[in-house]
Protein backbone atom coordinates (compact mmCIF):
# COMPACT_ATOMS: atom_id res chain seq x y z
CA UNK A 1 0.00 0.00 0.00
CA UNK A 2 1.64 3.19 -1.03
CA UNK A 3 1.80 5.92 1.48
CA UNK A 4 1.42 9.98 0.12
CA UNK A 5 3.70 12.65 1.02
CA UNK A 6 2.34 15.62 2.24
CA UNK A 7 2.73 18.93 3.32
CA UNK A 8 3.14 20.31 6.70
CA UNK A 9 0.16 22.23 5.83
CA UNK A 10 -1.87 19.61 5.53
CA UNK A 11 -2.05 19.39 9.67
CA UNK A 12 -4.27 22.89 9.66
CA UNK A 13 -6.11 21.31 6.45
CA UNK A 14 -7.61 18.29 8.25
CA UNK A 15 -7.67 20.61 11.75
CA UNK A 16 -10.39 22.54 9.73
CA UNK A 17 -11.76 19.82 7.82
CA UNK A 18 -12.52 18.20 11.38
CA UNK A 19 -14.16 21.64 12.89
CA UNK A 20 -16.82 20.54 10.27
CA UNK A 21 -17.41 16.94 10.63
CA UNK A 22 -20.56 16.01 11.71
CA UNK A 23 -22.39 18.64 9.47
CA UNK A 24 -23.84 16.60 7.33
CA UNK A 25 -25.63 14.71 9.93
CA UNK A 26 -24.64 15.97 13.71
CA UNK A 27 -27.09 13.45 15.47
CA UNK A 28 -25.34 10.54 14.26
CA UNK A 29 -21.89 11.70 14.46
CA UNK A 30 -22.14 13.22 18.10
CA UNK A 31 -24.91 10.86 19.06
CA UNK A 32 -21.98 8.28 18.81
CA UNK A 33 -19.58 10.34 20.26
CA UNK A 34 -21.90 10.36 23.20
CA UNK A 35 -22.58 6.44 23.36
CA UNK A 36 -18.64 6.23 22.98
CA UNK A 37 -18.32 8.15 26.30
CA UNK A 38 -20.99 7.15 28.08
CA UNK A 39 -19.86 3.38 27.52
CA UNK A 40 -16.25 4.48 28.60
CA UNK A 41 -17.80 6.49 31.73
CA UNK A 42 -19.36 2.80 32.79
CA UNK A 43 -16.92 0.90 32.25
CA UNK A 44 -14.59 2.82 34.66
CA UNK A 45 -17.59 3.46 36.55
CA UNK A 46 -18.00 -0.41 36.74
CA UNK A 47 -13.90 -0.75 37.38
CA UNK A 48 -13.94 1.94 40.41
CA UNK A 49 -17.02 -0.05 41.88
CA UNK A 50 -15.15 -3.41 41.87
CA UNK A 51 -12.05 -1.19 43.56
CA UNK A 52 -14.03 0.24 46.37
CA UNK A 53 -15.85 -2.87 47.59
CA UNK A 54 -12.44 -4.59 48.14
CA UNK A 55 -10.91 -1.55 49.77
CA UNK A 56 -14.41 -1.53 52.00
CA UNK A 57 -13.65 -5.30 52.44
CA UNK A 58 -10.60 -4.83 54.12
CA UNK A 59 -11.35 -1.86 55.98
CA UNK A 60 -14.01 -3.20 57.33
CA UNK A 61 -11.65 -5.81 58.93
CA UNK A 62 -9.67 -3.01 60.35
CA UNK A 63 -7.04 -3.47 58.02
CA UNK A 64 -5.01 -1.11 55.15
CA UNK A 65 -6.00 -2.60 51.91
CA UNK A 66 -3.83 -4.65 49.77
CA UNK A 67 -1.82 -2.94 47.31
CA UNK A 68 -0.70 -6.14 45.69
CA UNK A 69 -4.25 -7.11 45.34
CA UNK A 70 -5.92 -3.74 44.18
CA UNK A 71 -3.09 -3.32 41.70
CA UNK A 72 -3.81 -6.77 40.02
CA UNK A 73 -7.37 -6.06 40.27
CA UNK A 74 -7.19 -2.66 38.64
CA UNK A 75 -4.85 -4.04 36.19
CA UNK A 76 -6.81 -6.29 35.05
CA UNK A 77 -9.91 -4.18 34.76
CA UNK A 78 -7.80 -1.46 32.56
CA UNK A 79 -6.76 -4.01 30.13
CA UNK A 80 -10.19 -4.64 29.34
CA UNK A 81 -11.09 -0.85 29.16
CA UNK A 82 -7.70 -1.01 26.82
CA UNK A 83 -9.43 -3.82 24.74
CA UNK A 84 -12.33 -2.08 24.63
CA UNK A 85 -11.16 1.53 22.99
CA UNK A 86 -9.87 0.65 19.85
CA UNK A 87 -12.89 -0.80 18.82
CA UNK A 88 -14.91 2.09 20.07
CA UNK A 89 -13.10 4.77 18.42
CA UNK A 90 -13.42 2.59 15.11
CA UNK A 91 -16.94 2.48 15.76
CA UNK A 92 -16.87 6.42 15.80
CA UNK A 93 -14.91 6.58 12.80
CA UNK A 94 -17.12 4.36 10.65
CA UNK A 95 -19.92 6.80 11.36
CA UNK A 96 -17.76 9.72 10.68
CA UNK A 97 -16.83 7.67 7.22
CA UNK A 98 -20.41 7.48 6.45
CA UNK A 99 -21.68 10.43 6.94
CA UNK A 100 -19.14 12.12 5.13
CA UNK A 101 -19.95 9.17 1.84
CA UNK A 102 -23.51 10.18 2.37
CA UNK A 103 -24.81 7.01 3.42
CA UNK A 104 -28.00 6.72 5.71
CA UNK A 105 -26.13 5.82 9.61
CA UNK A 106 -27.15 6.49 12.81
CA UNK A 107 -25.71 7.14 16.43
CA UNK A 108 -25.81 2.98 17.37
CA UNK A 109 -24.03 2.07 14.33
CA UNK A 110 -20.90 3.06 16.84
CA UNK A 111 -20.67 -0.49 17.63
CA UNK A 112 -21.46 -2.14 14.41
CA UNK A 113 -17.27 -2.87 14.33
CA UNK A 114 -18.79 -5.64 16.94
CA UNK A 115 -20.22 -7.81 14.57
CA UNK A 116 -17.39 -7.52 12.04
CA UNK A 117 -14.16 -9.78 11.74
CA UNK A 118 -12.04 -6.97 11.51
CA UNK A 119 -13.84 -4.60 13.79
CA UNK A 120 -13.44 -7.23 16.51
CA UNK A 121 -9.42 -7.56 15.38
CA UNK A 122 -9.21 -3.77 16.77
CA UNK A 123 -9.17 -5.20 20.44
CA UNK A 124 -5.86 -6.22 19.46
CA UNK A 125 -4.59 -2.97 19.33
CA UNK A 126 -5.27 -2.83 22.84
CA UNK A 127 -2.52 -5.44 23.80
CA UNK A 128 -0.22 -3.45 21.83
CA UNK A 129 -1.27 -0.69 23.15
CA UNK A 130 -0.30 -2.58 26.73
CA UNK A 131 3.17 -3.61 25.38
CA UNK A 132 3.77 0.08 24.64
CA UNK A 133 3.32 1.44 27.90
CA UNK A 134 5.16 -1.55 29.41
CA UNK A 135 7.81 -0.04 27.14
CA UNK A 136 7.17 3.65 28.03
CA UNK A 137 7.18 2.67 31.88
CA UNK A 138 10.70 1.09 31.59
CA UNK A 139 12.32 4.21 29.61
CA UNK A 140 10.33 6.61 32.78
CA UNK A 141 12.65 4.07 34.91
CA UNK A 142 15.84 3.91 33.40
CA UNK A 143 15.69 7.85 32.93
CA UNK A 144 13.63 9.06 36.23
CA UNK A 145 15.69 6.51 38.59
CA UNK A 146 14.53 3.44 40.30
CA UNK A 147 13.98 5.81 43.23
CA UNK A 148 11.29 8.04 41.69
CA UNK A 149 8.99 5.28 41.30
CA UNK A 150 9.46 3.70 44.77
CA UNK A 151 8.78 7.14 46.41
CA UNK A 152 6.00 7.31 44.14
CA UNK A 153 4.09 4.10 44.73
CA UNK A 154 5.06 5.28 48.94
CA UNK A 155 3.42 9.01 47.84
CA UNK A 156 0.16 6.45 46.90
CA UNK A 157 -0.01 5.01 50.51
CA UNK A 158 0.25 7.85 52.16
CA UNK A 159 -2.40 9.16 50.18
CA UNK A 160 -4.32 5.74 50.86
CA UNK A 161 -4.11 6.77 54.50
CA UNK A 162 -5.09 10.41 54.10
CA UNK A 163 -1.76 12.00 54.07
CA UNK A 164 0.57 14.38 52.11
CA UNK A 165 3.50 13.16 50.56
CA UNK A 166 6.22 14.29 49.95
CA UNK A 167 8.42 13.40 46.64
CA UNK A 168 11.68 14.24 44.83
CA UNK A 169 11.83 15.00 41.44
CA UNK A 170 12.78 12.48 38.91
CA UNK A 171 16.42 12.72 37.42
CA UNK A 172 17.34 14.37 34.15
CA UNK A 173 14.00 15.86 33.92
CA UNK A 174 14.78 17.62 30.48
CA UNK A 175 15.58 14.34 28.51
CA UNK A 176 12.35 12.46 30.29
CA UNK A 177 10.22 14.90 28.63
CA UNK A 178 11.90 14.95 25.64
CA UNK A 179 11.74 11.31 25.33
CA UNK A 180 8.62 11.33 26.63
CA UNK A 181 7.08 13.42 23.67
CA UNK A 182 8.62 11.30 21.23
CA UNK A 183 7.08 8.21 22.40
CA UNK A 184 3.81 8.94 22.65
CA UNK A 185 3.94 10.41 19.58
CA UNK A 186 4.23 6.99 18.00
CA UNK A 187 2.30 5.33 20.32
CA UNK A 188 -1.00 7.80 19.34
CA UNK A 189 -0.01 7.39 15.65
CA UNK A 190 0.03 3.74 15.49
CA UNK A 191 -3.44 3.68 17.53
CA UNK A 192 -5.04 6.23 15.19
CA UNK A 193 -3.63 5.13 12.12
CA UNK A 194 -3.65 1.05 12.18
CA UNK A 195 -7.23 1.66 13.78
CA UNK A 196 -8.77 2.71 10.36
CA UNK A 197 -6.35 0.60 8.30
CA UNK A 198 -7.45 -2.46 9.93
CA UNK A 199 -11.20 -1.68 10.00
CA UNK A 200 -11.64 0.01 6.61
CA UNK A 201 -8.33 -1.06 4.50
CA UNK A 202 -8.38 -4.73 5.34
CA UNK A 203 -4.99 -4.70 6.72
CA UNK A 204 -4.06 -7.45 9.70
CA UNK A 205 -2.34 -6.23 13.08
CA UNK A 206 1.18 -6.51 11.96
CA UNK A 207 0.93 -4.97 8.79
CA UNK A 208 -1.27 -1.94 9.95
CA UNK A 209 1.20 -1.41 12.36
CA UNK A 210 4.05 -0.72 10.07
CA UNK A 211 1.81 1.04 7.52
CA UNK A 212 1.09 3.25 10.43
CA UNK A 213 4.61 3.47 11.58
CA UNK A 214 5.65 4.54 7.95
CA UNK A 215 3.00 7.11 7.62
CA UNK A 216 3.94 9.02 11.22
CA UNK A 217 7.83 8.97 9.92
CA UNK A 218 7.17 9.88 6.46
CA UNK A 219 4.58 12.59 7.55
CA UNK A 220 6.02 14.07 10.81
CA UNK A 221 5.56 17.13 10.06
CA UNK A 222 1.72 17.24 9.39
CA UNK A 223 0.86 15.01 11.91
CA UNK A 224 2.92 16.96 14.53
CA UNK A 225 1.56 20.41 13.53
CA UNK A 226 -2.55 18.66 13.33
CA UNK A 227 -1.84 17.34 16.73
CA UNK A 228 -0.31 20.80 17.78
CA UNK A 229 -3.43 22.45 16.44
CA UNK A 230 -5.79 19.77 18.65
CA UNK A 231 -3.57 20.14 22.05
CA UNK A 232 -4.00 23.30 21.77
CA UNK A 233 -7.49 23.65 21.00
CA UNK A 234 -8.25 21.13 23.68
CA UNK A 235 -6.83 22.90 25.84
CA UNK A 236 -8.61 26.07 25.39
CA UNK A 237 -11.98 23.81 24.97
CA UNK A 238 -10.88 22.33 28.16
CA UNK A 239 -10.58 25.83 30.26
CA UNK A 240 -13.85 27.29 28.78
CA UNK A 241 -16.10 24.14 29.63
CA UNK A 242 -14.52 23.82 33.18
CA UNK A 243 -15.50 27.44 33.66
CA UNK A 244 -18.70 27.11 31.92
CA UNK A 245 -19.42 23.89 33.90
CA UNK A 246 -18.43 25.81 37.33
CA UNK A 247 -21.14 28.44 36.18
CA UNK A 248 -23.76 26.39 35.94
CA UNK A 249 -23.04 24.70 39.00
CA UNK A 250 -23.31 27.56 40.61
CA UNK A 251 -26.22 29.07 38.80
CA UNK A 252 -28.46 25.46 39.26
CA UNK A 253 -27.08 24.71 42.45
CA UNK A 254 -28.82 27.80 43.65
CA UNK A 255 -31.94 26.01 42.63
CA UNK A 256 -31.12 22.51 43.96
CA UNK A 257 -27.46 20.77 44.68
CA UNK A 258 -28.64 17.94 41.99
CA UNK A 259 -29.23 20.03 39.53
CA UNK A 260 -26.20 22.34 39.74
CA UNK A 261 -24.14 18.70 39.39
CA UNK A 262 -26.24 17.86 36.82
CA UNK A 263 -25.78 20.93 34.45
CA UNK A 264 -21.88 20.75 35.20
CA UNK A 265 -21.93 17.32 34.33
CA UNK A 266 -23.89 17.92 31.16
CA UNK A 267 -21.08 20.28 30.19
CA UNK A 268 -18.16 18.40 30.63
CA UNK A 269 -20.23 15.08 28.54
CA UNK A 270 -20.56 17.47 25.96
CA UNK A 271 -16.75 18.23 25.69
CA UNK A 272 -16.02 14.62 26.08
CA UNK A 273 -17.82 13.86 22.99
CA UNK A 274 -16.74 17.13 20.63
CA UNK A 275 -13.09 16.35 21.77
CA UNK A 276 -13.28 12.28 20.67
CA UNK A 277 -15.60 13.10 17.73
CA UNK A 278 -12.50 15.55 16.56
CA UNK A 279 -9.52 13.12 17.38
CA UNK A 280 -11.39 10.34 15.62
CA UNK A 281 -12.44 12.71 12.64
CA UNK A 282 -9.06 13.50 12.01
CA UNK A 283 -7.50 10.42 12.61
CA UNK A 284 -9.88 9.28 9.38
CA UNK A 285 -9.13 12.27 7.63
CA UNK A 286 -5.30 11.25 7.84
CA UNK A 287 -6.06 7.76 7.03
CA UNK A 288 -7.59 8.97 3.75
CA UNK A 289 -5.51 11.46 2.62
CA UNK A 290 -2.23 9.50 3.26
CA UNK A 291 -3.64 6.29 1.95
CA UNK A 292 -5.12 7.73 -0.97
CA UNK A 293 -9.28 6.59 -0.26
CA UNK A 294 -11.06 9.59 -1.90
CA UNK A 295 -8.94 10.42 -4.37
CA UNK A 296 -5.87 12.75 -3.55
CA UNK A 297 -6.09 15.42 -0.99
CA UNK A 298 -5.67 19.70 -2.59
CA UNK A 299 -2.99 20.58 0.43
CA UNK A 300 -3.18 24.33 -1.32
CA UNK A 301 -7.09 24.79 -2.50
CA UNK A 302 -9.03 27.17 -1.03
CA UNK A 303 -9.76 27.50 2.94
CA UNK A 304 -12.40 25.39 4.18
CA UNK A 305 -15.49 27.30 5.32
CA UNK A 306 -16.72 26.30 9.35
CA UNK A 307 -19.89 25.63 9.57
CA UNK A 308 -22.10 26.20 12.85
Amino acid sequence: MDIRRLPAGQGLVWFRQAIDLGAKNPRAVFGAGMLLVSSLYMAVSAMALVLSLLIGDERADGQLPDMKLLMLVALALALLIMFLVPILLGGLMHVVRAVEAGHPVRARDLFAPLCSQSGQGLAWLGLVQVVLAVVGGGLVVALAGVGYWQDYLKAVEVVMRGGTPEMQGPAHPGLLFVVQMVFNYFSYALLLYSIPLMLFSGCRLLPALGLALRAAVCNAAANLLAATLFVGALVIGALVAALVSALLAVLGGAIHPVLGNLLAALVMLGFACAALVLVSGAAFLAWRDTFGEGGSPVPNSPPHQIEA
